[in-house]
C-alpha cells in the first residue's frame, strides 16, 4: 500500500503510536515534493512533474526510484553520496517490463517507454555524480539535452575530470547504465555523451547517438581521470570522433 496525505489530513489524524506518526510525517514531507514513498520505504514513485532530485536525496541503499514512462524530468540531477553499502539505488522506468530483456540492447524505438532526463542547457549535464557517490543503477531511461538549441558539452558526467578529483576515495564507483537511450540532436554540437571518470562502472545494452561537433573532437564515451574497471558491453555508439576511449 502507498501512503499519501495532505496537510489537512495529517493535522486531523488521530495518532495512535509514535511509529504511525513517523510514517505519516515522512509521507507528508515526501508528497510535498511530488514524491510518493511506499510503506516499506523501498520504492519511491516520482510522477510526471515530481521532484526527482528530492527522491535521489532521500533514497536509501536498496531503494528503487520509479519514473513515469514518457514523462519529462529536467535536470541537472546529481547522484548524491550515501552511507557505505553494497546495495544499489535503482532508478528505472515504470514501463521496464515492456523494454528488451537484460541481455538485449535498446533502440530509439523504445523511447516512448522511457522517462526523459533532460539537460537544461547552459553547459549543465542532464546527470552527474557527487564526490563519493556509489552504487547507483539506471535502467530504461532516455537522457538527452532539452532540445537542439541547448548549449551542452557533456550529457552525463560520471566522476570529475578535473584536478578536484584527486584521491581514490572520492571517485564515484559501482555505477550502472543499463538499457538507456542517450543522445543529442542532429543539428546540435555536443562534445561527449558520457564522461567516464569513475570506477567500477558498467555501460550495457545502451544506444548512444548524434554526438558530433564541428570544431572539437567528440566521443560517445571517454574517460581520463578514473581508474576503472569498466564494462562497456553490447552498446550502439555513434560519435564523429572516437566511439569510446
Amino acid at each position: 500500500m502507498i501512503i499519501t496525505c495532505g496537510p489537512k489530513a495529517l493535522l486531523s489524524y488521530t495518532l495512535r503510536s509514535s511509529l504511525r506518526f513517523a510514517l505519516l510525517l515522512s509521507a507528508f514531507l515526501l508528497t510535498s515534493f511530488g514524491v510518493i514513498r511506499t510503506t516499506s520505504a523501498a520504492t519511491l514513485v516520482v510522477p510526471a512533474g515530481g521532484n526527482l532530485q528530492a527522491a535521489l536525496n532521500s533514497a536509501n541503499p536498496g531503494d528503487t526510484i520509479i519514473l513515469e514512462a514518457g514523462a519529462t524530468y529536467t535536470g541537472p540531477f546529481t547522484l548524491p553520496a550515501k552511507p557505505a553499502s553494497e546495495d544499489f539505488i535503482t532508478i528505472q522506468s515504470s514501463a521496464l517490463s515492456q523494454l528488451p530483456s537484460a541481455s538485449q540492447r535498446v533502440s530509439p524505438a523504445h523511447a516512448p517507454l522511457m522517462p526523459k532526463l533532460l539537460s537544461p542547457g547552459n553547459n549543465q549535464p542532464a546527470l552527474l555524480t557527487a564526490p563519493f557517490a556509489h552504487h547507483y543503477r539506471l535502467v530504461g531511461l532516455e537522457i538527452s539535452p532539452r532540445d537542439a538549441s541547448a548549449l551542452l558539452r557533456d550529457i552525463i558526467l560520471l566522476g570529475d575530470g578535473s584536478a578536484s578529483q584527486n584521491s581514490l576515495q572520492m571517485i564515484p564507483h559501482h555505477l550502472v547504465l543499463d538499457r538507456c537511450y542517450i543522445h543529442a540532436f542532429p543539428t546540435q554540437e555536443t562534445i561527449r555523451a558520457i564522461a567516464l571518470n569513475s570506477s567500477y562502472t558498467e555501460i550495457i545494452n545502451c544506444y548512444i547517438s548524434e554526438i558530433h561537433h564541428k570544431s572539437n573532437d567528440s566521443q560517445a564515451i571517454w574517460g581520463w581521470n578514473g581508474p576503472g574497471p569498466f564494462k562497456i558491453i553490447n552498446n550502439y555508439l555513434e560519435a564523429s570522433g572516437e566511439n569510446a576511449g
